[in-house]
This record gives C-alpha cells, sequence and structure tokens, in this order.
C-alpha cells in the first residue's frame, strides 16, 4: 500500500495501529500494511467497525484491539491482532472475506479473480493485464 494511503490508516486509527512503531522483535506492524491500494477502503471500513465497537464497550473499560500485522496472503486480506472477542474477530473474518471480490490495485468488483504466476493474488483483469506487462 502506498505510504500515503497507509499514514492516512495510521492517522485515523492510532489506537488499533499504536504498534507501528515497535521493533520487529515485538511486532510485523512494523513493516507496515502490505496489501495493494485497491483494499484501502476495505481496510478503513473494517477499522472504522472495529475501533466503533472498542469505544462503545463501557463496561470493559480497557478494551482496544492492536493489529499486529495487515498483508496479502493467498490473494486475500490477513488482519492479525492482539485483544479480541469473536465479534471482532467476526468483523475481521468478514472482511477477509469480501478481499476475495475486490482488486487488490485498484478496488473493482468487477471482472475479479484470484491470478497466479506463482504468487496468488486477487485481481481484476486490467490490473492482470498491467502487471504481466511490467
Amino acid at each position: 500500500m502506498k505510504i500515503e494511503l497507509q499514514q492516512k490508516l495510521f492517522d485515523k486509527y492510532p489506537k488499533i495501529f499504536g504498534q507501528k512503531d515497535l521493533p520487529m522483535t515485538q511486532t510485523c506492524m512494523c513493516w507496515g500494511i502490505n496489501c495493494g491500494d485497491g483494499w484501502y477502503w476495505l481496510i478503513d471500513q473494517l477499522c472504522n467497525s472495529i475501533q466503533g465497537y472498542c469505544d462503545n464497550r463501557i463496561m470493559e473499560k480497557a478494551y482496544q484491539v492492536e493489529a499486529v500485522q495487515v498483508k496479502e496472503k493467498f490473494g486475500g486480506l490477513r488482519f492479525y491482532i492482539n485483544g479480541a472477542n469473536d465479534t471482532v474477530y467476526g468483523m475481521i473474518d468478514l472482511a477477509e472475506h469480501m478481499s476475495y471480490g475486490i482488486c487488490e490495485e485498484c478496488g473493482t468488483l468487477k471482472n475479479v479473480k484470484q491470478r497466479s504466476d506463482g504468487w496468488i493474488r486477487t485481481l481484476c483483469g486490467s490490473c492482470n493485464l498491467k502487471r504481466k506487462r511490467e
């Protein structure tokens, strides 16, 4: 993901991405968000849902979910966290499932499928052609 988009997420959700400045011996968030720009809006919506849920947990004052790694793996989004319950895991499962229908590069929902040339990626036809030309 482009640094600018990643930084927007870090600025918008500082509690979720609190580990981004920790050393690699403590977290994988030090490597940033490792996926294409097309999933920016999906990650943004996921973080918005998670943070809203955390903020409204009145009975648990210290309830906060932290991302420890966000990346693409086998063509799908992976969002690894600390401090979650079944509700948050359900939100993550939904977003990860949705990522298989969204082009990782441009975010379109049309003509999207898993494509492989040794590395499995979820791409639309146009982005797949661009990748083959590069």
